[in-house]
This record gives structure tokens, C-alpha cells and sequence, in this order.
């Protein structure tokens, strides 16, 4: 009986052990199953990733071969719809139409086509020592043979129905016809709209005669230059089209056609420049267009020295403000300005008879604007880039500065009294052999600021008027307008210029220099900018008696032949639609 107490407590540790151990089972059990069951989901995860990885290197395997596929599409097929002209075998780097011109992509095939096709031997006159050049087609490795295919697609060509042409007569040009300058043309194209206005003789990085025209702004067709000389002689060879940058991403652009200059036979050899130029999209196709080739090397430099012109984007919308047109260009000519070039796209009749004054003057030049493509909606602003590249190769080395502005701006020294004077202060500073333009940035002078009180009583101008500006400027190539230096500009921009010749760049004038005086409602729209910071600046003060002198001499002199209305006060502006609205609030 002693012994029963300790009998007792081993069989209630026993138990107890036991119920221990079969806990710990179960647990262990447990235990077991989460380890299994996370490393399963480790494993499953891994081979998630490695399932990944494997997608993602077919995808990098799959976009490089679809990009290979392409560019061997580019490379091999990009002529098939050329498949008729058989041109002779030569090497790839045997042409190298336009030089060093890095902007420009040539075809590297050629083709040289003699009158209509024929073999025979053109003989062209070298305008360095007369002496002939001579290009045998049977020899020469640019020799074409044309099959019975391409003289029918030739054929054809004739009837392709231009939809979008507004006159349903396409003019068709011979070695007879005779060619024009500053004048849209089509290019006929089966595909989209083509046109051409002008063509100049540019030498500056390789010899090329270069067209100014508007195109499809991606994907445009191939062209061929066909020269035509006064020997009646004819010359084919590719020519590439390069899209000028701002374009807005329309559906169309203005562009450069770059012609080259110079062939192939026996190592490159230069050709003259034309008389004229015509652009086709084959080389068995018609002439729609030719141009006449502008030739301005033998402008004397001398004269053109310190010479200031104004190009002016086209005017639109029967554009007829005759207060603003006056001021501008007499405003402008006591500033510098020896002459004004304007493209008429829509002018009314006040503001058509006052510029035709200044154009027998010769203080303007007036050029057609008949641009068959949608305002905003194919090309921006009736292809108002076409126009600026025109009128800057138009008078490159014949004016050594060219201004770039609206008729509502004005390039204002605020260190000097005139442009001439300007230069001359910025070329004491800076290095004038890289100077390619001269920048100024914009500050509005907006239209709803009330009037300068001492201009009460004085005609309707607007730089007297508004004296109130914003204080802020905007930053350069922002708004800016710039000055064109002659001849370094290669592709000019509406705010800035997007390409120099090498070595060459912009000056940035400080404001406390020379700035943009802009002229304008609220760029937005309603009234809010003039809550905007302003400040007062009298500047153009300056010029007010010389200007109302010029204003009012031009107006009486032509009250009656262009039929004006009365300009001699401010007020006139509130009773004449033909003045532009410059009142302040």
C-alpha cells in the first residue's frame, strides 16, 4: 500500500507522455503537409518564371525577325513597281549624286533617258570652258532599255484621272514649251497630291538644283528630274524628295526635291545646270511641270552686304487691312528694310492696289499663291513653309539678311536705332563667321490694353498705340522670330531655323538688345491675358514722326485710285471694315 501513490504517478506521467507524443504527431503531420505544400508553390512559381523568360525571349526573337523582314523588303523590294525599266548593273558606290548632303537618301540606281527614250548621244555645253560633254547611252553604265511595257504604262499615263485637281485640264510640257518660276504645278501621281513652285541652283554641299513643292508628308512616291536645255536637249536622273520638319503630322508638307548634278561614267563627272527642271513620279511619265531654274551666284556680294528683305507667309482669307500693310512696310523701311516679298493667296482689293504701288516702286514683290490643298486640315497654314524656304532661296546672295515675321510683328532694336546698327553691335560680339541667324524673342503687345494717351489724334497705328506688353518673354525658338544670314541657312522654320550649313548656328539676342514686338489679341482666345503682368515700353516712339509722315504721304497719294477710306485719326478705325481693329479696351 505504501508503494501505490508512486505506481500512480508513473502511470499519469505515462499518459501524459503519450498524449504528448500523439499531439506532436499530429502536428508533425501538419507540419509536413505545409512544407510540401510551399515547396510546391515554390516550385510552381519558378516554373512560372521560366515560362516567362521563354516568352519574353521569343518575343525579343519574334519583333527582330518581323524587323529584319522589313528592312529586307526595304532593300530588295522597294522598286518592284518599276519592274519594266532595266537599268545596267554598277556598283553601289559608284553614285554619289549630291556629295556630302547627309540629309538627303539618293536611290543608288540611276537612270539617264535621252530624248523620249531614243539612243543617241546628248551633247550639253560646259558653262566653265564650252567645252562639250558627251554621254553615249550605248556606253554609258546609266543606259535604260525600255520594253513594250513601260512605253504602254507611258501611254497610260495620259489618262489618269486627277480627281482632286480642281481644273479638270492638266497642261503637258515639251522641249517647245516654255517653262515658269514662282507658279504651282502638279506632279502627277496616282497615289496622292504633288506639287512644285520653284527651283534654284544651290552649290553650297554639293551641286543640286533644289525644288521647293508640297507632297504627302510620309511614304511619298519616288520622283525623277528631267533638265531641259536650250540645245532642245533632255537629261533624266533620280532625284529624292526630303519633308521639311514642321509639318504639324498633316497629311501633307512642304519639301525639298533634291536633283543632283552630277553622273557616272568613268568616275563622276558634273553636268551644267538646266534651263529648267520638270519633276515626274517615272521616268517614261509626262511632264505636268517646269520650272524654270534660278540661277543667284552672279548677284555682286558687295552690294548685298548689309541689305535687309522681309519674307511674309502667304496672305489668306481675303486678307485686307490697309492700315496694317502701310505701317508694316514704311515702319519696317525706316528700321532698314530695302525690300518686302509676300505670297497672294487671298488679297482684297484696297490692300492689292496699295501693294501694286509698292511693286512698281520695287520696293515689293508679289508672287502667286494658289496651293491646291486644305488649310489646316492637309498642310499646315496654305503650306506657309514652302512659302518661307522660297522666299529665302529666292534671295539668298542677292540680300545678306533675311527677316522672317508676320505682318503683326517687328524685329525692334532697343540698343540702336536701326537693323543696319543692330548688326553691327552683334558683330562686334560675337564671332561672325558662325553666325547662320540671328534670334529675338517674342513679347505681345496685346490688342484689348488700352491705347498710350499720347497717341490721341494720330492714324491708326498700332505700334503708337500699344505701349503696354507683357513682362514676361518667351524663351527663344519659342514664339521667336529670327533673321535669316545669307547664304548659311539650309531648311528655315516659321520659329527657328532647323538646319545650317556646317559650322554655322543661331545667335540669341538678349531682350535688353533688340526683341520681337508682336501686335495681337489674347493668343487663347477671351480676354484672360490681360491679367497677365505688363509693363510699358515706349520704344517705338522713337520712330513716330518719321512714321506718320510716311503713313499719311502713302494714303493721300493713293486715297483715290485705291479708294480708302478716311485714315487721318484713330477713329476712323471703329467706322472702316478695311482698317485693322486695334482698339484698346
Amino acid at each position: 500500500m505504501r508503494h501505490k501513490p508512486a505506481r500512480e504517478s508513473m502511470s499519469v506521467r505515462s499518459e501524459a507522455l503519450r498524449y504528448w507524443r500523439s499531439i506532436h504527431a499530429k502536428y508533425s503531420l501538419l507540419n509536413d503537409f505545409n512544407r510540401q505544400r510551399r515547396s510546391a508553390a515554390a516550385k510552381k512559381m519558378r516554373q512560372r518564371s521560366k515560362e516567362r523568360n521563354r516568352l519574353s525571349i521569343f518575343s525579343v526573337v519574334f519583333f527582330v525577325a518581323v524587323f529584319l523582314i522589313i528592312l529586307l523588303t526595304e532593300v530588295f523590294f522597294i522598286d518592284d513597281r518599276h519592274n519594266s525599266i532595266l537599268i545596267s548593273e554598277k556598283r553601289p558606290d559608284e553614285f554619289d549624286a549630291i556629295a556630302d548632303i547627309p540629309d538627303y537618301v539618293i536611290d543608288d540606281r540611276k537612270l539617264v533617258e535621252i530624248d523620249s527614250y531614243r539612243r543617241q548621244e546628248l551633247s550639253v555645253k560646259n558653262i566653265h570652258d564650252n567645252s562639250l560633254i558627251r554621254k553615249d547611252v550605248y556606253n554609258s553604265r546609266l543606259k535604260a532599255r525600255v520594253s513594250g511595257k513601260l512605253i504602254k504604262a507611258m501611254r497610260a499615263t495620259e489618262k489618269f484621272n486627277w480627281k482632286f485637281l480642281k481644273s479638270p485640264e492638266i497642261s503637258y510640257f515639251s522641249a517647245n514649251s516654255s517653262s515658269s518660276d514662282a507658279h504651282w504645278m502638279p506632279v502627277i501621281n496616282h497615289r496622292h497630291k504633288f506639287f512644285v513652285y520653284s527651283a534654284f541652283y544651290d552649290n553650297r554641299k554639293g551641286r543640286i538644283i533644289r525644288i521647293i513643292g508640297a507632297t504627302l508628308t510620309k511614304k511619298s512616291e519616288r520622283v525623277w528630274c528631267k533638265y531641259w536645255y536650250s540645245n532642245s536637249s533632255t537629261l533624266i536622273l533620280g532625284g529624292a524628295v526630303k519633308i521639311i520638319r514642321e509639318n504639324w503630322n498633316l497629311k501633307y508638307s512642304a519639301c525639298f526635291v533634291a536633283c543632283p548634278l552630277s553622273i557616272y561614267r568613268n568616275g563622276k563627272q558634273p553636268i551644267p545646270p538646266p534651263e529648267s527642271v520638270s519633276v515626274l513620279t517615272s521616268p517614261g511619265g509626262n511632264a505636268t511641270n517646269k520650272l524654270t531654274v534660278i540661277n543667284n551666284l552672279d548677284v555682286d556680294v558687295n552690294k548685298t552686304k548689309n541689305s535687309f528683305a522681309v519674307c511674309v507667309k502667304p496672305l489668306h482669307f481675303d486678307y485686307n487691312y490697309i492700315n496694317q500693310i502701310i505701317e508694316f512696310i514704311e515702319l519696317n523701311r525706316i528700321i532698314g528694310v530695302e525690300h518686302f516679298t509676300l505670297y497672294n493667296h487671298t488679297i482684297g482689293p484696297e490692300v492689292g492696289c496699295i501693294l501694286e504701288s509698292y511693286v512698281k516702286e520695287g520696293i515689293v514683290t508679289i508672287l502667286p499663291w494658289k496651293l491646291n490643298l486644305e488649310s489646316q486640315k492637309e498642310i499646315r497654314t496654305e503650306g506657309l513653309f514652302s512659302a518661307l524656304n522660297d522666299c529665302m532661296y529666292r534671295y539668298m546672295y542677292r540680300y545678306k539678311y533675311i527677316l522672317m515675321i508676320d505682318l503683326d510683328e517687328y524685329i525692334v532694336p532697343h540698343s540702336n536705332l536701326t537693323l543696319p546698327e543692330l548688326i553691327t553691335f552683334l558683330n562686334a560680339r560675337a564671332d561672325v563667321r558662325k553666325i547662320g541667324a540671328i534670334s529675338f524673342q517674342n513679347s505681345f503687345f496685346y490688342l484689348q490694353w488700352p491705347d498710350d494717351p499720347s497717341s490721341a489724334g494720330l492714324p491708326a497705328l498700332v505700334t503708337q498705340r500699344k505701349t503696354r506688353r507683357r513682362q514676361r518673354f518667351h524663351p527663344h525658338k519659342q514664339r521667336s522670330k529670327y533673321i535669316a544670314v545669307s547664304p548659311f541657312v539650309v531648311e528655315a522654320g516659321n520659329h527657328f531655323v532647323w538646319e545650317f550649313l556646317p559650322q554655322h548656328g543661331t545667335l540669341n539676342v538678349p531682350s535688353e538688345v533688340a526683341f520681337l514686338h508682336h501686335y495681337r489679341i489674347c493668343e487663347f482666345g477671351g480676354d484672360d491675358c490681360v491679367r497677365n503682368p505688363r509693363t510699358t515700353d515706349t520704344s517705338m516712339v522713337r520712330y513716330r514722326d518719321q512714321l506718320v509722315t510716311a503713313f499719311t504721304s502713302k494714303v493721300e497719294s493713293l486715297s483715290q485710285s485705291c479708294h480708302l477710306p478716311p485714315l487721318n485719326t484713330a477713329a476712323a478705325a471703329a467706322v472702316s471694315p478695311q482698317l485693322w481693329p486695334i482698339s484698346g479696351v
